[in-house]
């Protein structure tokens, strides 16, 4: 039985492995599912604030029209 043990440490580790991340899937669910919301909600604020960084960039460079009129 320890010669089989000691050729498969590979497989009974990762299936060691497997079984800790089921157990962590199925009993702390909603706390993954709480910091992979998390993240997402930073990367999409970020992508928020570089379309608004371009549009005020696109502004400066390319004035609306009703701006000019205003102007005259």
């Amino acid at each position: 039985m320890w010669k089989i043990l000691s050729r498969n440490k590979g497989k009974i580790t990762g299936g060691l492995i497997g079984l800790v991340a089921a157990f962590l899937l199925i009993f702390a669910w909603p706390i993954i599912l709480v910091g992979f919301l998390i993240i997402m909600g930073v990367f999409l604020g970020e992508i928020f604030d570089i379309l608004k960084r371009a549009q005020i960039r696109i502004e400066e460079i390319l004035p609306k029209t009703s701006e000019k009129k205003k102007e005259k």
